[in-house]
């Protein structure tokens, strides 16, 4: 029969030896996790493979012409060596109208809800313009992409181009998306926060940047898509798919003098992956003439920044492809296509 010390070592044992067992139990699965993402991170797997579901991609056609202004280009980034970015982007599918049924119906509602009482005039199989019956505005739509484009002649009124802008930067933004919601044309990934405004003098008959707010006639207002994939949306200007200009807030009936909606809807289900050229490759490219220079800034330019984003063509799209974006000093901007040249079909422009 045990004696008592024997059964009191024995009771000590067991409660040790649980101890480590439990304590054991508890951090095992702790420390796998910590190991695994440290391996993980010195030693991350390797991305999927392209898809390449597409086959190949038609060139990106740059809207706006660079011929008369090649500066020579310099890289100065903070490493002043070129950033290694992704090696692998997406391509997203643009939903596109294939059918005009009812789509003059649709248009006329917008019209209306505008003031255009009249029918509209025939310009194409496609476009037609409307006309105000009082004011000197008009109202252009595609049916096919839903580009709507309106148009308020303000040079004839000086009492509208010489009264000071009065509306605060909210109320701006307010009356920009209020419009384009008012006509339904408020897509969900336009947010109130990723919006853009230029203060504008009049000198009829253009409208000019403004040297300060409190000297502005007219506001532009550029309203952006929110970024994916954590990129930002570029065009090959200064300017958004969506935007509107504003007139002072004294004109209730006259404020919007100018406003173009020329949105593509992406599918976000429906994409594909392409390798993407190197960093080297893009920047070789845009030294030798290539891509287009969306901002200019003197004769000899110093690039700072280079990343990447997805391209907004002012025409009808199939694809949103990711371009190069080069930033450099003065604004200078310029765009390179990022998809890697064996995947793009040169014979298709868009």
């Amino acid at each position: 029969m045990a004696t008592l010390g024997e059964v009191s070592f024995y009771t000590r044992r067991i409660i040790k030896w649980g101890i480590i067992v439990v304590l054991t139990v508890m951090i095992t699965p702790i420390v796998w996790r910590v190991a695994k993402q440290i391996y993980l991170r010195l030693l991350p797997p390797p991305p999927p493979p392209p898809t390449i579901r597409y086959g190949k991609l038609p060139t990106l056609s740059f809207e706006l012409p660079t011929i008369a202004y090649k500066p020579q280009i310099k890289l100065e980034t903070k490493t002043n060596t070129l950033p290694v970015l992704n090696k692998i982007g997406k391509v997203y599918f643009v939903e596109t109208s294939k059918s005009r049924i009812l789509a003059l119906d649709k248009a006329r509602i917008k019209a209306r809800s505008l003031g255009f009482s009249a029918e509209p005039k025939r310009e194409s199989d496609r476009i037609y313009k409307f006309i105000h019956p009082a004011d000197p505005s008009t109202l252009t739509v595609d049916l096919i992409s839903d580009k709507i484009k309106y148009e308020f002649d303000w040079t004839n009124n000086s009492e509208i181009y010489t009264a000071n802008f009065t509306l605060s930067r909210d109320q701006i933004v307010s009356e920009s998306r209020n419009f384009f919601q008012n006509l339904g044309l408020l897509p969900s990934d336009i947010p109130d926060t990723n919006s853009k405004i230029t203060y504008l003098s009049a000198n009829p008959p253009k409208l000019t940047p403004s040297i300060a707010a409190s000297e502005a006639n007219f506001a532009k207002v550029d309203l952006y898509r929110q970024n994916r994939d954590n990129l930002p949306f570029v065009t090959s200007g200064d300017y958004s798919p969506i935007n509107i200009t504003l007139g002072s807030g004294k004109f209730q009936a006259r404020k919007i003098v100018s406003a173009n909606y020329n949105y593509s809807k992406i599918i976000e289900t429906e994409f594909a992956t392409y390798p993407l050229k190197t960093t080297k490759e893009a920047w070789d490219e845009l030294v030798a003439g290539g891509g287009i220079i969306t901002k200019t800034a003197g004769s000899q330019v110093v690039v700072r920044e280079i990343s990447l984003a997805y391209y907004e063509p002012d025409e009808p799209q199939r694809f949103v492809q990711p371009v190069f974006v080069f930033v450099g000093d003065g604004g200078f901007t310029a765009l390179v296509q990022a998809i890697a040249p064996e995947y793009i079909d040169l014979s298709q422009p868009k």
